[in-house]
Protein backbone atom coordinates (compact mmCIF):
# COMPACT_ATOMS: atom_id res chain seq x y z
CA UNK A 1 0.00 0.00 0.00
CA UNK A 2 1.20 3.14 -1.31
CA UNK A 3 2.13 5.40 2.37
CA UNK A 4 1.47 9.08 0.37
CA UNK A 5 -0.83 9.45 -2.20
CA UNK A 6 -0.19 11.73 -5.64
CA UNK A 7 -1.05 14.71 -5.24
CA UNK A 8 -5.00 16.11 -6.70
CA UNK A 9 -4.57 17.47 -10.55
CA UNK A 10 -5.58 21.29 -10.47
CA UNK A 11 -8.88 22.63 -11.22
CA UNK A 12 -12.29 20.43 -11.78
CA UNK A 13 -10.48 17.44 -11.85
CA UNK A 14 -8.63 18.13 -8.85
CA UNK A 15 -11.95 18.57 -6.59
CA UNK A 16 -13.02 15.15 -7.88
CA UNK A 17 -9.58 13.83 -6.51
CA UNK A 18 -10.04 14.88 -2.93
CA UNK A 19 -13.38 13.29 -2.84
CA UNK A 20 -12.38 9.96 -4.60
CA UNK A 21 -9.00 9.71 -3.95
CA UNK A 22 -6.25 11.31 -6.55
CA UNK A 23 -5.07 7.58 -7.53
CA UNK A 24 -8.70 6.29 -7.90
CA UNK A 25 -9.25 4.38 -11.04
CA UNK A 26 -12.47 4.54 -13.31
CA UNK A 27 -13.83 1.56 -11.29
CA UNK A 28 -13.69 3.48 -8.43
CA UNK A 29 -15.57 6.40 -9.63
CA UNK A 30 -18.00 4.16 -11.20
CA UNK A 31 -18.69 2.03 -7.88
CA UNK A 32 -19.13 5.64 -6.22
CA UNK A 33 -21.92 6.88 -9.13
CA UNK A 34 -23.65 3.43 -8.57
CA UNK A 35 -23.89 4.00 -4.50
CA UNK A 36 -25.02 6.95 -4.46
CA UNK A 37 -27.52 6.18 -7.15
CA UNK A 38 -28.27 3.70 -4.76
CA UNK A 39 -28.52 6.40 -1.78
CA UNK A 40 -30.48 8.43 -3.47
CA UNK A 41 -33.48 6.32 -4.11
CA UNK A 42 -33.16 4.67 -0.83
CA UNK A 43 -34.27 8.25 0.32
CA UNK A 44 -36.64 9.10 -2.16
CA UNK A 45 -38.66 5.78 -2.05
CA UNK A 46 -38.43 4.46 1.97
CA UNK A 47 -39.81 7.49 3.84
CA UNK A 48 -42.91 8.54 4.18
CA UNK A 49 -42.97 12.44 4.08
CA UNK A 50 -42.95 15.62 1.97
CA UNK A 51 -41.10 15.56 -1.10
CA UNK A 52 -38.52 18.07 0.10
CA UNK A 53 -37.75 15.91 3.19
CA UNK A 54 -37.02 13.02 1.06
CA UNK A 55 -35.12 15.01 -1.35
CA UNK A 56 -32.79 16.50 1.30
CA UNK A 57 -32.82 12.44 3.08
CA UNK A 58 -32.16 11.39 -0.49
CA UNK A 59 -29.04 13.49 -0.68
CA UNK A 60 -27.52 12.98 2.97
CA UNK A 61 -27.81 9.12 1.71
CA UNK A 62 -26.39 9.21 -1.48
CA UNK A 63 -23.50 11.11 0.32
CA UNK A 64 -23.56 8.55 2.98
CA UNK A 65 -23.44 5.50 0.20
CA UNK A 66 -20.98 7.44 -1.61
CA UNK A 67 -18.83 8.00 0.96
CA UNK A 68 -18.78 4.32 2.44
CA UNK A 69 -17.52 3.17 -0.72
CA UNK A 70 -14.85 5.73 -1.32
CA UNK A 71 -13.90 5.03 2.31
CA UNK A 72 -13.18 1.25 1.65
CA UNK A 73 -11.55 1.32 -1.58
CA UNK A 74 -7.27 1.38 -1.83
CA UNK A 75 -7.03 5.24 -3.36
CA UNK A 76 -10.03 6.86 -1.12
CA UNK A 77 -9.01 5.03 2.28
CA UNK A 78 -4.76 6.20 1.47
CA UNK A 79 -6.14 9.67 0.71
CA UNK A 80 -8.18 9.79 3.91
CA UNK A 81 -5.15 8.40 5.76
CA UNK A 82 -2.76 10.82 4.28
CA UNK A 83 0.17 11.74 6.85
CA UNK A 84 0.32 15.26 6.71
CA UNK A 85 -2.54 16.70 9.90
CA UNK A 86 -4.29 13.10 9.52
CA UNK A 87 -5.87 13.22 13.54
CA UNK A 88 -7.20 16.67 13.08
CA UNK A 89 -9.07 15.50 9.30
CA UNK A 90 -10.24 12.55 11.24
CA UNK A 91 -11.41 14.34 14.12
CA UNK A 92 -13.25 17.16 11.86
CA UNK A 93 -14.94 13.83 9.81
CA UNK A 94 -17.01 12.91 13.20
CA UNK A 95 -17.66 16.21 13.95
CA UNK A 96 -19.42 17.04 10.57
CA UNK A 97 -21.38 13.80 11.25
CA UNK A 98 -23.24 15.77 13.65
CA UNK A 99 -24.96 17.58 10.60
CA UNK A 100 -26.75 14.28 9.11
CA UNK A 101 -27.36 13.03 12.54
CA UNK A 102 -29.02 16.48 13.71
CA UNK A 103 -30.86 17.00 10.44
CA UNK A 104 -32.31 13.33 10.72
CA UNK A 105 -33.36 13.42 13.94
CA UNK A 106 -34.93 16.80 13.50
CA UNK A 107 -37.39 16.00 10.36
CA UNK A 108 -37.93 12.41 10.61
CA UNK A 109 -37.83 12.08 14.67
CA UNK A 110 -39.84 13.92 15.30
CA UNK A 111 -36.50 16.36 17.32
CA UNK A 112 -36.46 13.68 19.78
CA UNK A 113 -33.21 15.80 21.95
CA UNK A 114 -33.09 12.72 23.94
CA UNK A 115 -32.49 10.62 20.91
CA UNK A 116 -30.22 13.11 19.20
CA UNK A 117 -27.88 13.46 22.73
CA UNK A 118 -27.43 9.90 22.33
CA UNK A 119 -26.94 9.43 18.90
CA UNK A 120 -24.17 12.09 19.39
CA UNK A 121 -22.46 10.81 22.28
CA UNK A 122 -22.52 7.02 20.96
CA UNK A 123 -21.04 8.98 18.04
CA UNK A 124 -18.02 10.30 19.98
CA UNK A 125 -17.71 7.29 22.21
CA UNK A 126 -17.04 4.87 19.57
CA UNK A 127 -15.19 7.30 17.43
CA UNK A 128 -12.81 7.77 20.21
CA UNK A 129 -12.82 3.98 20.28
CA UNK A 130 -11.55 3.36 17.22
CA UNK A 131 -8.66 5.93 16.89
CA UNK A 132 -7.62 5.06 20.01
CA UNK A 133 -6.91 1.47 18.78
CA UNK A 134 -3.71 0.23 17.41
CA UNK A 135 -3.90 -0.32 13.82
CA UNK A 136 -4.90 -4.08 14.04
CA UNK A 137 -7.17 -3.60 16.07
CA UNK A 138 -9.01 -0.49 14.73
CA UNK A 139 -11.73 -2.52 12.67
CA UNK A 140 -12.58 -5.35 15.39
CA UNK A 141 -13.20 -1.88 17.99
CA UNK A 142 -15.25 0.09 14.95
CA UNK A 143 -17.43 -3.25 14.43
CA UNK A 144 -17.68 -3.96 18.44
CA UNK A 145 -18.68 -0.19 18.51
CA UNK A 146 -21.09 -0.23 15.76
CA UNK A 147 -22.98 -3.65 17.50
CA UNK A 148 -23.06 -1.76 20.91
CA UNK A 149 -24.12 1.66 18.91
CA UNK A 150 -26.83 -0.24 17.45
CA UNK A 151 -28.11 -2.20 20.96
CA UNK A 152 -28.08 1.16 22.61
CA UNK A 153 -30.16 3.00 20.05
CA UNK A 154 -32.95 0.10 19.94
CA UNK A 155 -32.85 -0.38 23.61
CA UNK A 156 -33.22 3.29 24.83
CA UNK A 157 -34.91 4.90 21.99
CA UNK A 158 -38.33 3.71 19.89
CA UNK A 159 -37.29 3.71 16.24
CA UNK A 160 -39.79 4.11 13.60
CA UNK A 161 -39.91 1.51 10.81
CA UNK A 162 -39.64 4.42 8.09
CA UNK A 163 -36.31 5.42 7.80
CA UNK A 164 -34.60 2.69 10.23
CA UNK A 165 -31.50 2.17 8.08
CA UNK A 166 -29.98 5.86 8.22
CA UNK A 167 -28.55 5.57 11.42
CA UNK A 168 -27.04 2.41 11.17
CA UNK A 169 -25.46 3.47 7.70
CA UNK A 170 -24.04 6.64 9.47
CA UNK A 171 -22.67 4.78 12.16
CA UNK A 172 -20.97 1.67 9.64
CA UNK A 173 -19.48 4.65 7.36
CA UNK A 174 -18.10 5.98 10.71
CA UNK A 175 -16.93 3.06 12.71
CA UNK A 176 -16.40 0.50 9.95
CA UNK A 177 -15.14 2.39 6.95
CA UNK A 178 -13.87 5.83 7.23
CA UNK A 179 -11.95 5.49 10.69
CA UNK A 180 -9.95 2.63 10.46
CA UNK A 181 -6.35 3.02 9.19
CA UNK A 182 -5.44 1.65 5.92
CA UNK A 183 -3.79 -2.14 6.64
CA UNK A 184 -1.23 -3.47 4.18
CA UNK A 185 -2.90 -6.80 4.49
Amino acid sequence: MTATPSPPRPGTPGLIDRYLGPDATATDGLRVGVASLGGLLLGLMTVPAPFAERLLLALLTAELCAGLIVALNHAGKTWIHRPAHRQPRLLLFVALQTIPLTIFIGLFREQDLSLLASAIALLVIGAAAVLLAPTTWQRPVGFVALLGTLFALQHFHTQAPAGAWFLPLLYTRTFLAHLPSPRPD
